[in-house]
């Protein structure tokens, strides 16, 4: 038994799997492209955000850029674009700083996380599948206060920070 279903970037599937431990069982799975986060970060300690509309959510919420790897295309490629794209900020120098898979529960998507030093001024070029109200810039201490009382959700941003703030010696 396989049920497949496709969307404008995702495919769903529902198979039965016999497991490792010999169960038979319906597995749900999103297959999903590779993708990048990136957080803009300047060594005077600010950093950029983006505020976005995700629909999945229906929410507003502030986070880093994102977006999937298009074939063909390197990760380090795709950060410097999706940054340049959402935040109008092109990156001076990328530092991979993890990757792995976002919930392997239920999806194939494996992201990779940067961090771009001292950004320079770029050109905005959202799709139109996109809604980004603006470019956002606080200090670290701000961004990780924010991600305390829980005015930061989305757990790739969340990862960066903390990922910078022990970079730059700070808790």
């Amino acid at each position: 038994m396989r049920i497949s279903c496709t969307g404008r970037r995702v495919r769903f599937e529902s198979e039965l799997k016999e497991l490792p431990n010999g169960a038979s069982v319906l597995v749900d799975r999103v297959i999903f492209p590779r993708s990048v986060a990136v957080l803009p970060a300047w060594k005077e300690g600010k950093i950029a955000l983006i505020r976005q509309y995700r629909p999945s959510i229906d929410k507003w919420i502030l986070e880093v850029p994102a977006g999937t790897i298009d074939e063909g295309e390197s990760a380090e490629g795709a950060a410097a674009r999706e940054m340049e794209e959402e935040a109008g900020l092109r990156p001076g120098r990328l530092e991979e700083v993890g990757r792995g898979y976002v919930s392997p529960g239920y999806s194939t998507e494996h992201l990779t996380l940067y961090i771009a030093w001292d950004p320079v001024e770029g050109r905005a070029a959202a799709e139109v599948h996109e809604v980004i109200e603006k470019r956002v810039i606080v200090s670290l201490e701000e961004a990780l206060e924010m991600m305390r009382r829980g005015e930061i959700e989305d757990v790739k941003t969340i990862l960066l920070l903390l990922a910078l703030s022990q970079r730059v010696g700070r808790k």
